[in-house]
C-alpha cells in the first residue's frame, strides 16, 4: 500500500514539474507576457509614453504622456488566456515660453487602475476598474480657480483582430459607466474605433487609427486619430515605438477644462511596453 501511494505521489510531482510544450506558454506565470489588450491607439486618454506637439496655428502647447499598461499575472486554459494588469498615466500640458528656457504648467491629469484582460482567438476584451484626476497648473495664461475633478469608473472593451495580406487590422467597441465623480455629470459613455497597420516591410510600419466616442459626461461626439509609422527596427518583443500625425475634434479631456471644446493636430513620438 506504502508503494503504492509513494509511486502515485512521484508521478504526480512528475506530472507537475514537466515544461510546457514549445510555443506554449505557462499556464500560470508573473511578469511573463505582453498585454492582451493594447490600450487604443487614438483615444486621447491611453497610458503610454509620449512627447507631442501642436501644431494649431498661434500654439505654444506641449503634451508629455508618462504612462504605461504593465500586466503582471498571466493565466492560460487552452485556447483563453487571461491577465491581470495595472494601468498609470499622467498627462502634462504645458507651454513653450521663447524668451526664457522652460515649460510653465497649465494642467495634469492622472490615471491609474486594474484592467483585467481576456483574449480567446481572435477575440480580446478589458474591463478596466481606474481612477482619474485633474489639476490645474502654475502656469496658466489667464488666472482662474480650479475645480474639483475626481473620478473612479468600470470601462469595458471588446476587440476582433485578424491578420490578412500582411495587414492586421483590429476594431473594437465598449462602453463606460463613472461609479464616483465630482461634480456630479451624466454617467454613461460609448467609443468605438478601428486600427489598421500594415507588416509588409520589416523596418518601417504604417498604421492608421480612429475612435468615436460619445461623451456622457459633456453630451458630445468626439473623435480622436492618428496617422504614422511603427519604426520596427527601434522596437522590440517588449516595447513598441512609433512616431505620428494626430487629430482630435470634440470636448477637452483635461479634466480642468472639461467641455471646452477642442479641434487641434498634433505630431508627436509614441512609446509602450
Amino acid at each position: 500500500m506504502m508503494t503504492f501511494v509513494f509511486s502515485a505521489l512521484a508521478t504526480t510531482m512528475l506530472l507537475a514539474s514537466e515544461a510546457p510544450a514549445p510555443n506554449e506558454p505557462e499556464r500560470f506565470n508573473v511578469l511573463g507576457e505582453r498585454t492582451l489588450f493594447q490600450p487604443p491607439l487614438a483615444h486621447p486618454r491611453s497610458p503610454e509614453f509620449a512627447l507631442v506637439v501642436i501644431l494649431n496655428a498661434g500654439s505654444d502647447r506641449v503634451t508629455g504622456v508618462m504612462g504605461s499598461r504593465i500586466p503582471f499575472l498571466n493565466l492560460h486554459q487552452g485556447d483563453l488566456h487571461l491577465q491581470l494588469g495595472f494601468d498609470a498615466g499622467v498627462w502634462t500640458d504645458l507651454r513653450m515660453v521663447t524668451n526664457v528656457f522652460g515649460f510653465p504648467l497649465t494642467a495634469v491629469d492622472y490615471l491609474f487602475g486594474l484592467p483585467l484582460m481576456a483574449s480567446y482567438g481572435p477575440f480580446s476584451a478589458v474591463l478596466e476598474l481606474s481612477h482619474i484626476s485633474a489639476h490645474l497648473g502654475d502656469g496658466v495664461l489667464t488666472p482662474r480657480d480650479p475645480i474639483k475633478y475626481t473620478r473612479e469608473f468600470a470601462r469595458l472593451l471588446v476587440a476582433w483582430a485578424v491578420t490578412t495580406h500582411q495587414v492586421a487590422l483590429r476594431v473594437y467597441g465598449g462602453g463606460q459607466v463613472l461609479l464616483h465623480t465630482v461634480p456630479e455629470v451624466p454617467r454613461g459613455s460609448g467609443e468605438l474605433g478601428v486600427e489598421a497597420r500594415l507588416e509588409r516591410w520589416a523596418a518601417v510600419q504604417p498604421y492608421a487609427a480612429v475612435t468615436g466616442m460619445y461623451q456622457g459626461d459633456t453630451g458630445t461626439f468626439d473623435v480622436g486619430s492618428q496617422l504614422g509609422v511603427y519604426l520596427a527596427t527601434a522596437s522590440a518583443r517588449s516595447f513598441s515605438f512609433r512616431v505620428a500625425l494626430a487629430g482630435y475634434w470634440g470636448s477637452d479631456r483635461r479634466g480642468q477644462f472639461l467641455g471646452d471644446a477642442l479641434s487641434r493636430i498634433t505630431a508627436g513620438v509614441y512609446g509602450r511596453y
